[in-house]
């Protein structure tokens, strides 16, 4: 039962990143939680996503922009450590409400910037750099704490912006580095047991169907529908985990 739950989660999560270029671990981790925990879901999801993230950076390859990224990713080297420390140390009740509150602010965002007409773009600045590596440290705070790096890295963006191609190839590189500075800091704090390695291999049939079906749906869905369903859900999974968090926190 348990395999059919976690590659039926996965499968849904390659869906999602395959057509929208993100979403796989937004998707998958709340989802995911409610049955494992957060410590041995993120290193599921760290483990499982970086596959992911691979396939869809390869299938957006010629958008990539090395330098765009590289800034972000400055921010991210030192963001990381301290999330997987964060996951390791802090009681699951407060790691369930940081996340839940995360995804409620992305998805208020979502619906604010669809509705509006555009989006302004930033301008360069001296501070760009700046503002850059601090986007990039908040995502590998958040991607070593919870293994869901997306959400800055979304909202920055589409603020700036970015072509369909370069939009989905520059999140995926930077979600491949960081995937792999998470993966080295969950094995490097005791992270990746048995049990999780066996949860990974369950996700992996539900991965690659989960890949298929996206790659076939993509040029044949309506893009603009999708996501707003896709906010709606972010924003119920983000109720459900602060839910639970106050469960968790309330004396027994």
């Amino acid at each position: 039962m348990m395999f059919l739950v976690i590659a039926g989660i996965f499968a849904l999560g390659a869906c999602v990143q395959t057509i929208a270029g993100f979403g796989s671990a937004v998707v998958v981790m709340p989802i995911l939680t409610q049955f494992l925990g957060v410590q041995t879901a993120a290193s599921v999801v760290a483990l499982v996503g970086a596959t992911v993230t691979l396939t869809v950076l390869y299938q957006n390859r010629q958008g990539l922009q090395w330098r765009e990224a590289g800034r972000l990713l400055v921010g991210s080297v030192i963001g990381v450590p301290l999330g997987a420390l964060a996951l390791k140390f802090l009681p699951t009740a407060p790691i369930m409400a940081l996340l839940g509150i995360v995804l409620l602010v992305y998805g208020i965002y979502a619906l604010v910037t669809a509705r509006a007409k555009s989006i302004p773009d930033l301008a360069p600045t001296p501070s760009a750099r700046l503002t850059a590596a601090l986007v990039g440290f908040s995502s590998g705070l958040l991607g070593g704490a919870y293994a869901t790096d997306g959400p800055p890295l979304i909202i920055y963006g589409s603020v700036k912006r970015w072509p369909k191609e370069s939009f989905r190839s520059i999140l995926q590189a930077c979600f491949l580095v960081n995937g792999i500075l998470i993966i080295a800091c969950y094995g490097a704090g005791g992270l990746v047991t048995r049990d999780v390695l066996t949860y990974c291999i369950y996700g992996i049939p539900g991965m690659a169907a989960g890949l298929l079906i996206g790659t076939l749906l993509d040029r044949r869905i309506n893009h603009a529908l999708f996501h707003r369903l896709l906010v709606w859900l972010i924003l119920l999974l983000a109720a459900a985990l602060l839910a639970r968090a106050g469960m968790e926190a309330m004396p027994a």
